[in-house]
């Protein structure tokens, strides 16, 4: 790899000390410093930034990747047979067992959870309140994830499973080079997923019991052939994946609509203009706004939750004039792409959902969820999640930044998450 560019070796411990915690912010910076190949002198990675790498990374060239070495820290919360780290025929088979429960019918199904769940902590505000939208919709999208993936009986043990899988989720948001065994924090990491574990196998037994596996994801699973260690790791990596980036998600486009006082205004009269002051949404007025759907992607586009990602090379590629050495760790970001003046325009940095008009982008431009057959599985329901609760927010309430000076910056590795939180203040409520 001495061949492609990359930063000197004395500058690799400053960026190695800002990608501990904005890892999207130094994969930036070097792909303007140095271009769409960026190795790390001294180490397995080798970046690979634009839309063309992505189109390769996650379609033309998939099958010479593999997803297991890289993404190997998400182990100690998703479990060793969880999508996210199958390979091959393995996550075909798993894949294809899972993927019914993501129908669109499924999740249409699951707008009026979604619209109930979003409403109970509208319900519990008052006005001059003053809350973080990321920290409280955290509970919020984890009991919506419950329900509506795995029933009510598990729904009633969602803020249990999300308080026995924090110290994993903390310890898999850490680089791995600080998840050696014996690190800090790796024990109550393996002691979190053992009791989450424990709450999934019970509700595995109560339906095996019963006989009445439901039709719910947790139904399906039960019904495939998969065994209970992959029946489990299913569960609990779509769970804690599930409410980690989609609570950022939500927090991060409240952020940008509140900033953004005539975005605000526009977003609130198409909801208007489709249901009133406050009929709840359901799938087909999701479909029928296209001013909300902008919004939201616009912010997926500046804040995407998996904004840094990577695949093993299982043979040598070759990249923008580069060859890169077979069993490099590859690491692509959605986040680098989605500022990319090329593709963006100048405003790439600027929050503007009227892009999304007439805008015939080349495709893996926006990756928000990954691309192609292994695209983030539970997207669409991600997207609703988002859309409702913008939605009924928007209807509901009247919110203002507690601090709209603040500058609010990314951080995360397995999650973009807005640093500091979002904080709000309710101005009115109906």
């Amino acid at each position: 790899m001495s061949g492609l560019p990359g930063p000197p070796l004395w500058r690799l411990p400053t960026l190695g000390a800002r990608a501990i915690r904005r890892p999207h912010e130094v994969a930036l910076t070097l792909f303007r410093s140095y271009g769409p190949v960026v190795r790390l002198s001294l180490s397995p990675y080798v970046y690979l930034f634009g839309r063309e790498a992505n189109e390769m990374i996650l379609s033309t060239q998939a099958e010479d990747f593999t997803w297991r070495e890289a993404l190997i820290s998400l182990e100690p919360i998703d479990g060793p047979t969880a999508l996210v780290l199958s390979d091959g025929e393995v996550h075909k088979r798993r894949r294809r067992l899972v993927q019914p429960a993501f129908a669109t019918r499924r999740i249409d199904a699951a707008v009026p959870i979604i619209v109930e769940e979003v409403d109970r902590i509208i319900d519990a505000l008052e006005v001059a309140e003053t809350l973080d939208i990321y920290q409280a919709y955290r509970g919020v999208v984890r009991r919506i994830v419950t329900r509506v993936l795995f029933g009510s009986a598990l729904a009633g043990q969602a803020d249990r499973l999300g308080e026995v899988l924090e110290p994993a989720i903390r310890f898999v948001d850490r680089p791995p080079q600080f998840q050696f065994p014996g690190s800090p924090g790796r024990r109550p990491a393996r002691r979190a997923r053992h009791e989450a574990d424990r709450i999934v196998d019970a509700e595995l037994a109560r339906r095996r019991r019963s006989n009445d596996y439901g039709e719910d994801v947790l139904g399906v699973l039960l019904a495939s052939d998969l065994t209970d260690a992959e029946v489990r790791d299913q569960v609990v990596s779509l769970i804690a994946a599930g409410y980690d980036t989609t609570s950022a998600a939500v927090a991060w486009t409240v952020l940008e609509v509140l900033r953004h006082p005539e975005v605000c205004a526009r977003t609130r009269q198409e909801i208007r203009d489709r249901l009133g002051d406050s009929r709840a949404p359901g799938p087909d007025d999701l479909r029928a706004m296209p001013y909300l759907t902008a919004v939201v992607n616009e912010a997926l586009r500046l804040w995407p939750p998996g904004a840094l990602s990577g695949r093993r090379a299982g043979r040598p590629v070759e990249y923008a004039g580069h060859v890169i050495p077979e069993g490099s760790i590859v690491l692509y970001s959605a986040y680098v792409t989605h500022r990319d003046p090329s593709l963006w325009g100048e405003d790439a940095d600027r929050f503007r959902p009227e892009r999304w008009f007439n805008n015939e982008l080349p495709p893996y431009s926006f990756v928000p969820f990954g691309g192609s057959y292994r695209r983030c599985i539970g997207f669409a329901l991600a997207l609703a999640e988002v859309q409702v609760t913008l939605t009924r927010l928007l209807q509901r309430a009247g919110l203002r930044l507690t601090d709209p000076h603040r500058t609010v910056r990314g951080v995360g590795l397995s999650a973009l998450r807005p640093d500091g939180g979002v904080g709000v203040t309710v101005e009115t409520l109906r």
